[in-house]
């Protein structure tokens, strides 16, 4: 079962008409927008009970509720399709922009990415079925805020194989690298883009950086030596709206 926590995830995903199959409200706890939560929930159909703060505890698994867990429907009752399944559907007429997740293993940080695929217009998120955060974990879905729902979530054995196959459809793949010699704001990324982001500690691995057509940096004028991955991702992908909005 996965689960979403606190009172903007799940009114986020009230309004998005995700899949809730149940919201468990805190039993005693009074607060206006926990009152929005239960209105919208009777006005969609969807049921609501209310709980002992320790029942949410548990669900939430240290994510903070502030009174409310939104059950999602269980895994499978929507279909999702395979890496090899989408990857001979998509269409690359259209310069799909998608991101690959090499071993990321904070959920923060999944979910965050996620949540900035989505709005950056991704047509899809590869991740590890293993050496992952889970795609579950309540963390990933707060972080995530809606993102799961909308956007399709790849999981994959083998990166750098996945990375041959979307080659073979046509994407230019590029890994980020500190040490790279190009420059992300000069290099042209208008095409079908696969983006390769590694994991926080080790970045992408040796195998999948000589998989990717082409490698690249993020100046950073500072003094410090990496961008957390989300932000990368973030300053990735909207650099390459930006570029693709000018043409």
């Amino acid at each position: 079962m996965s689960v979403l926590a606190g009172i903007h995830a799940v009114k986020h995903a009230l309004d998005a008409d995700d899949s809730i199959d149940e919201l468990l409200i805190e039993k005693g706890k009074k607060h206006p927008r926990l009152n929005e939560l239960i209105h919208l929930a009777k006005k969609k159909n969807i049921r609501y009970s209310f709980v002992p703060k320790e029942a949410l505890l548990r669900l939430a698994e240290g994510v903070p509720h502030q009174g409310v867990v939104a059950k999602m429907v269980a895994e499978g009752a929507v279909a999702q399709p395979s890496f090899e399944q989408w990857v001979k559907e998509v269409d690359i007429s259209l310069a799909p922009m998608i991101l690959l997740l090499d071993q990321v293993t904070d959920p923060h940080n999944l979910g965050a990415c996620l949540r900035t695929a989505e709005a950056a217009g991704c047509v899809a998120v590869v991740v590890l079925k293993d050496h992952a955060a889970d795609v579950h974990s309540p963390v990933v879905a707060k972080a995530a805020c809606g993102a799961l729902s909308r956007l399709p979530l790849l999981r994959v054995i083998n990166m750098k194989r996945s990375l041959e196959q979307l080659q073979q459809q046509g994407f230019w793949t590029v890994g980020l690298v500190g040490e790279a010699d190009s420059s992300l704001y000069e290099t042209k990324l208008t095409g079908a883009t696969a983006i390769v982001m590694g994991s926080e500690d080790k970045g992408i691995r040796r195998l999948v950086r000589e998989t990717c057509d082409q490698l690249i940096k993020i100046p950073m004028p500072g003094t410090v030596e990496s961008l957390n991955v989300s932000v990368a991702t973030g300053v990735t992908l909207f650099e390459i709206n930006r570029q693709r909005a000018a043409v």
